[in-house]
């Protein structure tokens, strides 16, 4: 048994559906779900795409779907949803939180070698920064524009 907000002991059956009323609050009509708040087991709804002409002029994307991404360089890790193919990403760079919700995509820098940048603005490791439509991330030297849908 856990404790509410107020201390009070609650029964296993309360705590479970505080947990679905939590789950609904978080929810948008379209069964998309905020940034913030992403089960594992959300449905995989796709919310936008990363572009990036830096080392192609024909150009490159990666999908983003509701959920988390972890982003890196190429074969460089395990369970990496965006490989980076640049020397100056690092393996395991950052990750991206993205929600159904319209605008509703994070960045996380995760300790990585050269930084990850937001519009030129390097951020600190750990630290989630949301991220308009339009945006520029730049993992090491290798730039991203994310286009919401």
């Amino acid at each position: 048994m856990g404790l509410n907000p107020y201390g009070a002991t609650m029964s296993p059956d309360a705590e479970q559906h505080g947990a679905r009323m939590a789950a609904q609050a978080n929810t948008t009509p379209g069964g998309g779900l905020d940034a913030d708040h992403v089960p594992s087991d959300a449905p995989r709804l796709l919310t936008g795409f990363l572009v990036s002409f830096d080392d192609n002029e024909l150009g490159a994307f990666w999908p983003l779907y509701q959920g988390q991404a972890i982003v890196g360089r190429k074969d460089a890790a395990d369970g990496l949803d965006i490989e980076i193919d640049h020397p100056t990403t690092s393996s395991r760079h950052a990750v991206f939180y993205v929600g159904a919700k319209p605008g509703r995509v994070m960045v996380e820098d995760t300790g990585s070698t050269n930084g990850t940048f937001l519009n030129d603005e390097k951020l600190p490791p750990g630290a989630r920064r949301a991220l308009p439509n339009g945006a520029t991330v730049r993992f090491g030297g290798f730039n991203v524009t994310l286009y919401l849908i």
